[in-house]
């Protein structure tokens, strides 16, 4: 999952006197719609797990168009490995949940899969483009 905004679940705690209802009221979760009572008012999701995936989903939605559900689908699909190399990535940092990243055609937005960042970085340096993908190809299998 993507890096989170806020501070962790457990970090999230407020005095709620210094408010003026004094209290916190239940509220459903952001995520899954659970009752449950926040600590503080910017506290959205009823569990740590529900706040990785809330947050998660709105980052893929913003970005690609996709869900966590959508995703993990994908992740299924392709074994838990990159559709180049077949590796299972890594994280870049350590806030972050996801070994492979989303893979998307620039012009038409249309998600291809997942890739880790290595294969990911490697298509974009070479802008996508057919004909130099080809050319590295060449090059790397005539000088090997």
């Amino acid at each position: 999952m993507y890096k989170m905004h806020n501070k962790s679940q457990e970090e999230q705690t407020a005095t709620p006197d210094k408010y003026p209802q004094k209290t916190f009221k239940d509220k459903s979760c952001k995520n899954c719609g659970t009752l449950f009572s926040p600590k503080a008012p910017s506290h959205l999701y009823c569990s740590q797990e529900c706040a990785d995936e809330g947050i998660t989903t709105a980052y893929l939605k913003r970005t690609y168009g996709i869900t966590y559900k959508d995703y993990n689908e994908l992740l299924k699909a392709q074994d838990h490995k990159c559709g180049i190399c077949g590796g299972e990535g890594f994280t870049m940092k350590e806030e972050h949940k996801v070994k492979l990243v989303v893979d998307h055609d620039h012009l038409t937005r249309k998600v291809r899969g997942l890739l880790c960042h290595n294969c990911n970085r490697a298509l974009g340096l070479l802008h996508d483009d057919v004909e130099s993908l080809n050319k590295a190809i060449d090059w790397v299998s005539e000088t090997h």
